[in-house]
Formats: structure tokens, sequence, C-alpha cells
């Protein structure tokens, strides 16, 4: 295995756990769609990079080093800002970066025939998990509950209170019962016409489909003497099909982005 593939999976096997894999099967089934829609020139681009590793794993790595004081600035990559009455023309923009400015830095990177190994490894790495954070409406959130990390609410029967965010990182996937490998292979059904439509973008419109979601995201019908909002299965069936195809969407994506980066003449399957 090469040295620099070696090292971030070890990264990863040191640093992994329960308080780390907040998210990690929705980034995992993002990656697994991508991998189905890339072209027999990206697909072997990519293996070059990662010496043949797992792209849903390196994937992961980004929410595994945002802790480690190296990276410790990369903490504002993973989402972006935005009240409701804002727009994103006139938006003030955090200064250490956010999810849009990383994503157009790290998507110049990989088109960087300089970059040694070990950049190309992490531009990869940065890029995918960036291209599914995107996608998750609360990564483009409020600032005064910062995308609902600071929202508590009561999920189904739990008896302790967790938060907006993490219903929709991980919750709502869970519900499903499915590893990545089964609920990428589910979700995988986009027709032609979607896929045509979903690649014609970029990134500042998929940080807007973000935010115009945001209606659906808060609205709990939940009784008004409850002292935190009720994350019920009405609110859980009502927003599954929206989170899962987000994440059909951002699979498709992160394809579209790898191809057009390593095979800029590729069409599509035919």
């Amino acid at each position: 295995m090469h040295a620099v593939t070696a090292a971030l999976i070890f990264c990863l096997a040191v640093v992994s756990s329960q308080a780390f894999a907040f998210g990690a099967d929705g980034h995992r089934i993002v990656s697994k769609i991508a991998e189905n829609h890339l072209s027999v020139k990206t697909t072997a681009a990519i293996n070059a990079i990662t010496n043949g590793g797992d792209l849903a794993e390196l994937s992961l790595w980004p929410d595994r080093v945002r802790y480690i004081p190296t990276w410790k600035q990369s903490k504002y990559w993973h989402y972006i800002s935005i009240d409701d009455q804002e727009q994103f023309a006139n938006l003030r923009r955090h200064s250490d970066g956010d999810v849009l400015s990383a994503l157009e830095y790290f998507y110049a990177d990989l088109q960087n025939s300089q970059l040694d190994r070990k950049q190309q490894l992490e531009a990869l790495a940065f890029f995918a998990h960036f291209v599914a954070d995107i996608h998750q409406p609360l990564h483009v959130g409020r600032r005064d509950d910062l995308g609902g990390n600071k929202l508590a609410i009561n999920w189904l029967k739990t008896p302790r209170a967790t938060n907006l965010h993490k219903v929709w990182d991980s919750l709502i996937i869970d519900t499903e019962n499915k590893n990545s490998d089964q609920y990428s292979q589910m979700l995988d059904r986009a027709s032609k016409a979607q896929i045509d439509r979903w690649q014609g973008s970029q990134f500042i419109d998929w940080a807007r489909e973000s935010k115009a979601l945001r209606y659906q995201v808060y609205n709990f019908n939940s009784a008004a003497e409850r002292r935190y909002p009720l994350i019920g299965s009405a609110y859980i069936s009502r927003n599954k099909p929206i989170i899962e195809r987000r994440l059909l969407m951002a699979g498709i994506r992160l394809a579209d982005s790898l191809n057009r980066i390593f095979d800029p003449e590729y069409g599509g399957p035919t």
C-alpha cells in the first residue's frame, strides 16, 4: 500500500469511534452512488490517487481531522451560515472559509497536476466530503441555532434530548436499518432526465436548494406544551424522502464533478 494512503487510513483507524461516526453512513452512501456513475478513466485516476483505496471511507477523513490541531481551521469548511432573510449574493462569509469556498478550492486542487500524492489524496477526501455536506440542509444553516446543533429535540421515544442537526445527519437515515451498500443500491434509481438536470448546476445552486428546504426541516407540528419539539413518525415519513433525494443528488453530482476533472470528454453512459 502506498505510504500516503496508509498514513491516511491509519489516521482513520486511530480516531474512529462512535464520537466521530456522526453522519458517516450518509457520506458513504453518497460516495458509493458516485462510484456507480464514474467513467472508466475517472475510476482509474481515482484508484491511482488512492492506490485502490475505498473512496467511501476516504470521504470520512475530514470529519475525523477537524479536531486535530493541524487541521483545526477546516472545521469552518463543513457548513455555511445564512439566515432566512439573507441572500447568497451579499452574504457575510466567515473569514476562515465555508463549504462553498472549500468546494471551489478543492475542485481546483484536483485539477492541479503539480500536486503530490498526499495533496491529491487530501483534496479528494475533502471534496467528496463537502459535496455531501452541502446537500444536507442544515449544513446551510441559521446562525442562531448553529444549523440545528443548538436546537434540542425529542427523538421518538428516546428519553434524552438530542439536536436537530443530528436528526438530519444520521438519525433519519438510521431508521431505514440498511447498511451503506444496501442504502446506496436502493437509492440509485435516478432517471436520465434527473441526472441531466442535477448535473447542470453549480455549487451555489446546491446551497440554495438546501436553504430552500428550511421550512420542511423546522416544521415540527408538535404539541405546544412539550419542552422540546418532538420528532415522531409523521416527521420522519415526511422528511425521509427529502434527505434520501439529497443523498442521491449529491452522489450524482460528485460523480459528475470528478468526471469533469479526470475525464472531461466523458458524455455519460450510452
